[in-house]
């Protein structure tokens, strides 16, 4: 629950192997919409009432169900193990894991995003053949029902009929496709990114800094897209733009969390590659990515040895003044000493007692 990039509270089982749970951003967006419906519709919204609300969101979870389904069903089809699924508003929300570099892993990253842009086709064809409707390609429409197709071209399909349903559900898919074409994580086209850099000149993505700048750069150029929406006036795309900008930057800090924590094996699971077989074993061995100390890390440890040493230098000149003052004590009496002497004594043997006791 403490961290939000894995927090899937409810399991939906296994499919085609896959352990499959929904995140709580999820939850929460479906939720935001049927909440929020009746309001809109007592606003008077033609777009946003309660039953369009519900049926946009079944609409959405069968977009998303068969996008990862389709993951699911082509590892299991290649044999390949994916990691558990946490369905999230895009797809999965996969944070910076191992990456394979068999063939077969990059056909399962692949499946969804084709599932997604193959359904968004077949619907603006049968839009066009069955009520000679245009499909919404612009991913950014400025209407309020920017899903809905254009019958003959000039007016938006009625909320609710056929046309609607249809064209919507096209749409959706259609925005899942583009969003997981993104080179970053959490989308399936970071993925596909990193696959690709495991297997080029490059070096794998988790040797090399093109990655993380790659989603960075995604994230910059989001965010000012965002932005520039938020002036126009676009609100809630403005907003959602934006979130998506965080959260990549958030997935990239937590793989540099990741990597300072003690990097990755380089070959996968105890440093061997096993997306090859058990006979990886006889020409690679176990190579752990070293070390790499934050900048803010090695700041702090700095500090903290500064604080240790001049700890350690202010203890001996007090021991050597301590002991200048008990011998004049013992040759002097205690008359003879000044009044910083006196309360110096008194303080560094209170502070020795409490030492004491501290270690009794």
């Amino acid at each position: 629950m403490s961290d939000l990039l894995t927090w899937s509270p409810i399991h939906l089982g296994r499919w085609f192997g896959t352990t499959v749970r929904v995140h709580i951003s999820l939850i929460v967006f479906v939720a935001s919409l049927l909440v929020t419906a009746p309001l809109e519709a007592s606003r008077g919204s033609m777009a946003f009432h309660v039953g369009q609300a519900f049926a946009w969101s079944a609409l959405f979870l069968l977009a998303l169900a068969l996008h990862e389904a389709a993951h699911a069903l082509v590892a299991r089809l290649v044999d390949c193990e994916q990691e558990d699924v946490h369905l999230w508003p895009l797809g999965n929300l996969v944070g910076p894991t191992t990456q394979s570099r068999n063939t077969n892993y990059m056909l399962v990253v692949v499946a969804g995003p084709f599932v997604s842009g193959t359904l968004a086709l077949l619907v603006a064809a049968i839009l066009g053949f069955a009520w000679d409707a245009q499909f919404a390609w612009h991913p950014l429409g400025k209407d309020l029902d920017a899903g809905a197709p254009w019958i003959n071209g000039t007016v938006k399909a009625a909320p609710m009929t056929a046309p609607w349903l249809v064209g919507w559900f096209g749409y959706i898919n259609y925005l899942i496709f583009l969003a997981n074409l993104l080179p970053a994580l959490p989308f399936d086209g970071g993925r596909l990114f990193r696959w690709f850099l495991a297997n080029t000149a490059i070096g794998s993505a988790r040797d090399s800094m093109v990655a993380p700048w790659t989603a960075r750069t995604t994230a910059a150029i989001l965010f000012l897209v965002g932005m520039v929406r938020l002036l126009i006036g676009q609100r809630w795309d403005g907003l959602t733009i934006i979130f998506l900008a965080v959260l990549i930057e958030m997935m990239v800090r937590s793989e540099a969390r990741v990597l300072e924590d003690g990097g990755y094996f380089d070959d996968g699971v105890f440093g061997y590659d096993f997306s090859e077989g058990y006979t990886s074993l006889e020409s690679s061995a176990a190579k752990v990515r070293p070390y790499r100390e934050s900048a803010i890390k090695r700041w702090r440890r700095r500090r903290s040895d500064q604080r240790r040493q001049r700890r350690i230098m202010q203890e001996v000149a007090e021991e050597r003044r301590m002991d200048e003052i008990l011998d004049k004590l013992h040759r002097e009496g205690r008359s003879a000493l000044t009044d910083e002497e006196h309360r110096f004594l008194v303080r560094v043997s209170a502070r020795f007692r409490n030492r004491q006791n501290t270690q009794d």
